[in-house]
């Protein structure tokens, strides 16, 4: 076997070749992009499809497909949270509050979190972003819920007519927390309203623990975790007043007649609509439609249309 010998000039050459990056491939086409996503998604077989749909696109579709994206995909709560001194004990000197005890402001801190109403893009609960009802509020939020706390000391209380537009937001909750630090028990009429149909109560002892009184209307369901005269460190006081509160709105809710719990309100509303535009078809059209659409101008503004008038949702 002869060997054979190759110049400087050769080598530098083939090294050059070796380093050299990959050509990419060549990019795919958008559409192409969404039937691999259908291939791996499992969605292109025979047993998938009694459950996928193409729909005509019009006008009308797309005016129900924005409203459907409008509706809530969260369930949402507004409590109320009073807050009461020493010696208080009618309506105005408690409503006329624009702050509290230390201990009272960390149990706020510690409820939700504090936002600016004017650039909050959450829930509001019935609050305004033109600081008609203060400029922040506590908001709490998860994947799969937002509260809005109506907290009496952060909304304004300078004239007679915010005492007013102040009492209409707290009155209208159906859960209250009050804060009180009266040698005397609080009394649920000293805020007239006919909601409140939940008060829980908190009273700071001496010993730095809380005294937790829980009532509710005797037409609402049983909740918790928190119970009546329960007693309650701080540091986990916050965390489970916010959890009974939720508990107690959603007991409340539970009563009202044909009640939806949010995820079942927009699984018909979708339903509705996959009913009034599906395009029936047979699967050999389905399929042939999905991964071969002849592509014609769209009036809907840019973007492409089967010919059939058919679009893929």
């Amino acid at each position: 076997m002869k060997t054979r010998w190759i110049d400087e000039e050769e080598f530098s050459s083939m090294s050059q070749s070796c380093l050299s990056r990959p050509t990419p491939p060549k990019s795919l086409a958008p559409f192409q992009h969404a039937r691999l996503l259908f291939s791996r998604l499992g969605l292109a077989g025979w047993e998938r499809r009694p459950h996928l749909h193409l729909l005509n696109k019009g006008e009308k579709l797309l005016r129900e497909l924005r409203n459907l994206d409008s509706q809530r995909c969260r369930e949402t709560h507004k409590i109320a949270v009073i807050y009461v001194a020493d010696g208080q004990e009618d309506k105005n000197s408690i409503l006329s509050n624009t702050s509290g005890s230390q201990a009272y402001e960390e149990f706020i801190a510690g409820l939700a979190w504090e936002v600016e109403l004017e650039s909050h893009t959450g829930f509001l609960g019935g609050l305004q972003r033109n600081r008609s009802t203060g400029d922040t509020a506590p908001y709490y939020a998860t994947s799969f819920l937002e509260c809005m706390f109506h907290v009496a000391t952060r909304m304004p209380s300078s004239s007679q007519e915010s005492l007013l537009q102040k009492m209409r937001h707290l009155g209208n909750d159906e859960v209250h927390i009050v804060w009180s630090e009266h040698v005397r028990d609080y009394r649920r009429g000293i805020l007239p309203t006919e909601f409140c149909d939940v008060l829980i109560v908190i009273y700071p002892l001496p010993n730095g623990l809380f005294r937790i009184h829980v009532s509710r209307k005797k037409e609402v369901p049983h909740f918790g975790p928190l119970f009546n005269e329960a007693i309650v460190d701080h540091k986990v006081l916050p965390g489970l007043v916010r959890t009974t509160a939720l508990s107690a709105s959603r007991a409340k809710r539970s009563m009202l007649p044909y009640y939806q719990n949010y995820y079942e309100e927009r699984a018909k509303a979708l339903e509705t609509v996959v009913q009034n535009h599906k395009e029936s078809s047979t699967f050999e059209d389905f399929i042939a439609q999905v991964y071969a659409p002849v592509i014609g101008s769209s009036p809907f503004g840019q973007g492409s249309i089967r010919s059939s008038g058919i679009q893929l949702f």
